[in-house]
């Protein structure tokens, strides 16, 4: 897909920016899993798309290496940080939006790899949870973190602003495509 094609259907969906880079540029730092081990969240090991279910670091790192191309999808909103609500709100909806562009793109025969801001939510409560397998597995969505990449490093290179200023917050999705031969 053309750069234009792509920034007209992420201005569409309502994203505040849009930018694209190689997919060998992400930087991953395994490091980052010790926050997804804290589990800040409250997923960890209760996700089947968050550690540990969803894979290793490097087996994280191995997915994406399949990629040429990263579509990065931001989402850049007023909010106090000191709301854990309205953080929540701006993130899920962040996340809904990007999970309606991903499903047109692969209408429309985009295929990739998608990743989002925070945990999957595709289920009310995950299958994980119970110790059974995805439920809707083409649906499942593991979020940046997971993947430990540092999203500071991904927003640099994409020339998209990662700090927002005083009371402004900026969730990110990607979209992997161009699948590699071989």
């Amino acid at each position: 897909m053309r750069k234009e094609e792509m920034e007209r259907l992420a201005q569409d969906a309502g994203f505040t920016n849009m930018g694209v880079i190689p997919a060998d540029h992400l930087v991953f730092e395994p490091s980052l899993r010790k926050y997804c081990e804290d589990n800040l969240c409250g997923n960890f090991g209760k996700n089947l798309s968050c550690p540990p279910a969803c894979g290793t670091p490097e087996e994280m790192k191995k997915r994406t290496e399949a990629y040429e191309t990263a579509w990065i999808f931001q989402t850049i909103a007023e909010v106090d940080w000191h709301d854990a609500k309205a953080l929540k709100a701006v993130r899920d909806s962040h996340n809904a939006r990007s999970r309606k562009l991903l499903n047109r793109l692969r209408e429309e025969g985009t295929a990739g790899l998608a990743m989002l801001a925070g945990p999957c939510a595709a289920c009310e409560i995950c299958a994980g949870a119970e110790g059974k397998p995805c439920r809707f597995p083409e649906q499942q969505i593991s979020c940046i973190s997971a993947y430990c990449m540092s999203a500071e490093k991904m927003a640099e290179e994409a020339g998209l602003p990662y700090w927002c200023g005083e009371g402004r917050v900026g969730f990110f999705s990607l979209y992997l495509t161009g699948r590699k031969e071989g």
